[in-house]
């Protein structure tokens, strides 16, 4: 075990908030020590939807390109399942001319991986990078300080290394099931809604028929359908994928990619007309209503 006294704040999590508020702290002169328990960067477009004001965010911690690089939301177009065949195109959302005064109208479109190297870079700048494989397994507090205790991954010999830290604040952003959250006992009130699975990710394939200039989506909207957006995050042959329908278990379809590709295939009509190249990366979820605040 080694002892070492951390930097004024401990960031537990390197996703988008953890990472934007360690380069908050870190154009403020505000030393960071930034960890993250995966031993890898993460894979795949997930929430890609990014909000004016957090646009605005982004202009003021000096990073443009998140903005700039960001795509807009294209035109969803509807298709009966099983059929090319347009039903109704209409905007996603009201485009309104952005102004001098407000230059950040409009919600874009970025996957996470992009956004989140592209922080990455900002933090190397300022002498900063991500500790991969270093997970927080506890922490306490005094009149003082924050008390944690880390372990990370060594990949050259498999070992793992415990180290004692300290620091004045520790900022928890390792997500909903994180043990951050766990160990304070900050509950979110709610229920599970019964069979709402739904299993999202990103997918390569050839498709003759299914043009780029849309959002589709296939099926009635809200149940038993599957949307495909184009993304050239993964090539000009990538799209993200979301698939919502309560008559299957989505967390049997996530392992089986045989199941996923023809669920993909008979929804869109394409049948053996369309080629799966590469699966590259799906998850699902369960959704939960969640009716008050955190406690």
């Amino acid at each position: 075990m080694t002892a070492r006294t951390a930097p004024p704040v401990l960031v537990v999590g390197a996703g988008p908030t953890g990472l934007t508020a360690a380069l908050t702290l870190a154009r403020n002169n505000v030393p960071v020590r930034i960890i993250e328990q995966e031993p890898q960067h993460r894979r795949g477009q997930r929430g890609a939807g990014i909000q004016p004001r957090t646009f605005e965010v982004f202009h003021f911690l000096g990073v443009p390109e998140i903005h700039e690089r960001a795509t807009p939301i294209l035109p969803l177009q509807e298709h009966k399942r099983g059929s090319l065949e347009p039903l109704n195109t209409f905007p996603a959302v009201d485009y309104t001319e952005p102004t001098p005064a407000v230059p950040y109208y409009n919600p874009k479109l970025m996957g996470q991986p992009v956004l989140e190297a592209i922080i990455r870079e900002h933090l190397a700048n300022l002498g900063y990078t991500v500790e991969l494989g270093t997970r927080l397994i506890s922490f306490s507090q005094d009149e003082r300080c924050v008390k944690a205790k880390v372990v990370k991954y060594r990949s050259d010999d498999g070992e793992e290394i415990e180290e004692d830290v300290e620091a004045a604040y520790l900022i928890g952003a390792d997500g909903a099931k994180g043990m951050i959250r766990k160990r304070l006992e900050l509950t979110f009130l709610g229920s599970t809604l019964e069979n709402n699975y739904m299993e999202f990710g990103d997918i390569r394939l050839e498709v003759e028929g299914l043009d780029r200039d849309h959002w589709h989506i296939f099926g009635q909207t809200s149940q038993d359908v599957i949307s495909l957006r184009p993304t050239d995050e993964l090539g000009n042959d990538g799209w993200q994928f979301v698939i919502v329908d309560p008559t299957f278990d989505a967390q049997d379809l996530a392992q089986d990619e045989t199941a996923l590709v023809n669920r993909i295939k008979d929804f869109t009509g394409l049948g053996d007309d369309v080629k799966i190249k590469e699966v590259s990366w799906s998850r699902w979820w369960l959704g939960t209503d969640v009716h008050a605040s955190v406690d």
